[in-house]
């Protein structure tokens, strides 16, 4: 039997092992050669991918592009059509303005004929059956012409088509004739018509105008009123008005908060209440920026002949400004002129469109916020603007003032409490300076003591000992067993020389610790008596300034 298991041909296994050998191998170079052609596959995908994008890329600049010029082409035909259209309905309207504008200079300059002012005037009222300006044109006329009564009803008819912008335009054209009495009843209608919770920038600039007397003396007292009118209007608009106040001037004279960095460099770094200090001592500071910020406001020289330069310059802004019924086609106009400006880009056109709206929007606030923004505004405002609102705000400003500076006091600390290397101590006054550095000094040696006791460790008594013992042992060891005992020496001598040297390490170690705890000490001393001498300056400030009456900021 086990003849016959010896006599086992396996030549045809092996044949069958090479033949699938052979096989597995074909396997793997085609399974090799196909993840090549994938790899290759893949990488054209990618590539094909890359194409694609940047063909969607190219793709869409090119309708970016085309939207972009279909709408610049768009507008400017869309804005040729709408400028014919305010030359079709409102071309006269244009015309009033400008020969409103052209009479008063030709009034001032007495270089044209009355009757030829008559004559062109009349011509314009008949064009423009509803503009209220073409009435006050007539009007106008008919004063260079001493024609009161035609004057009278001229006047009657541009108050019923527009009375606030008539006793506007009419105040100012009384103001550069020197007509005071006229030139205030007609601003008194005008103030009439506005409110406090709705004043914009230009009411503002015609009641500053009537504050610092470019409109003349107000002998009848006929705008007094309305001033007392809104402001009470809106101190009345709500329980918080005055609380809303104060924390909007508080928060105003933070800005001017004086920064003590360096003022106090042993306090800042070693006292535990600097914070509190600094927070009140800086608040003390600034009291002279403040009161000189708002004095340069309140004391500034107002250039009277500027001032009715400019309120003149205002006649001729409204008088050349839209009329209300030129809206609609006047925001298409600009709108068209914006896609202009962009180049087609429509969405940048609407965005700058809405951002010029919200702007105009802001502008248009109650009076005390628009005293509070000229006040605020540090570039653009007329002088005699910001002299206005603060003389007018002065209670305001004081009450957020007086806030601003008592906020921090009862922060300020009583005592001070210094920690210098891990010590603490506490001072009222300064005066027990000897005292704490006493106690600055006890545990500073204290800690000077542990850091010897460190220092001077058992070591070179250690060695010393195991010196001796190696000593002896090799001595034996060189009669029992050669070697050994010439080992044992050399550890003997090893351990002899390192007793040695730290020895000389403890000692130089004493010395160096001695010295550095010395020069710690003395620097700690000396910043215990320059804190205390910064706090005792410190406290001699604010006794000072609390002994005092608080400082009008605003007198």
């Amino acid at each position: 039997m086990a003849s016959q298991i010896t006599n086992i041909n396996l030549s045809g296994i092996e044949r069958r092992i090479d033949s699938v050998a052979a096989a597995t191998q074909r396997i793997e170079a085609e399974v090799a050669l196909s993840s090549r052609k994938i790899d290759s596959v893949s990488s054209d995908l990618e590539k094909v991918n890359r194409d694609l994008q940047a063909l969607k890329s190219s793709f869409e600049r090119f309708l970016n592009e085309h939207k972009k010029t279909a709408a610049l082409q768009k507008a400017a035909t869309e804005l040729i059509r709408v400028r014919q259209e305010l030359e079709q309905n409102f071309g006269a309207y244009k015309t009033v303005r400008e020969t409103m504008l052209g009479v008063l200079q030709a009034t001032d300059l007495a270089l044209v004929k009355k009757t030829t002012i008559s004559q062109v005037t009349e011509e314009l009222m008949l064009s423009t059956p509803d503009y209220w300006l073409a009435p006050c044109l007539i009007a106008v006329s008919a004063w260079i012409g001493n024609d009161r009564d035609l004057a009278g009803r001229a006047i009657a008819e541009a108050v019923k088509r527009d009375e606030e912008k008539t006793a506007l335009t009419m105040a100012l054209i009384c103001r550069r004739n020197n007509r005071t009495d006229t030139c205030y009843e007609w601003l008194s209608i005008y103030f009439a018509k506005q409110t406090a919770s709705n004043f914009t920038k230009s009411n503002f600039t015609y009641l500053n105008a009537y504050l610092n007397g470019v409109f003349g003396p107000d002998q009848k007292h006929m705008c007094d009123d309305y001033v007392a009118k809104w402001m009470k209007e809106i101190q009345e608009n709500g329980d918080d008005f005055e609380a809303r106040q104060a924390e909007q001037w508080r928060a105003y004279c933070e800005d001017f908060t004086v920064d003590l960095e360096g003022q106090f460099p042993q306090m800042s770094s070693c006292v535990h209440e600097y914070g509190a200090i600094s927070a009140y001592v800086s608040r003390i500071n600034s009291v002279d920026k403040i009161a000189n910020n708002f004095s340069r406001m309140k004391h500034v020289e107002v250039d009277q002949q500027k001032l009715k330069r400019d309120i003149d310059q205002t006649l001729v802004t409204l008088i050349s400004r839209y009329d209300d019924k030129e809206e609609p086609l006047r925001k298409e106009e600009q709108y068209l002129k914006a896609v202009r400006h962009f180049d087609g880009d429509t969405a940048a056109a609407r965005a700058s469109i809405l951002e010029a709206e919200r702007r105009k929007r802001e502008e248009t606030i109650d009076l005390i916020g628009q005293m509070t923004n000229v006040i605020v505004t540090k570039e653009g405002i007329r002088p005699s603007e910001k002299k206005t609102a603060v003389s007018f705000l002065s209670s305001y400003i004081r009450t957020g003032f007086e806030s601003y500076i008592t906020e921090k006091k009862s922060d300020f600390p009583e005592q001070i409490t210094l920690e210098i290397e891990g010590w603490c101590g506490a001072s009222r006054d300064g005066t027990n300076g000897a005292a704490l550095k006493a106690d600055f000094e006890r545990h500073m040696e204290q800690r000077r003591t542990e850091a010897l006791g460190s220092v001077q460790t058992q070591r070179p008594q250690q060695l010393k000992i195991a010196s001796i013992v190696l000593a002896v042992l090799g001595l034996i060891g060189l009669i029992a067993l050669f070697p050994i005992g010439i080992v044992l020496l050399a550890g003997a001598i090893f351990c002899f020389l390192s007793s040695s040297r730290a020895v000389k390490d403890i000692a130089a170690g004493t010395v160096n610790t001695n010295a550095d705890f010395n020069q710690r000490i003395s620097a700690g001393k000396q910043k215990i008596d320059d804190a205390l001498s910064e706090w005792a300056r410190a406290q001699s400030l604010v006794r000072t300034f609390e002994s005092e009456k608080v400082r009008d900021i605003v007198a």
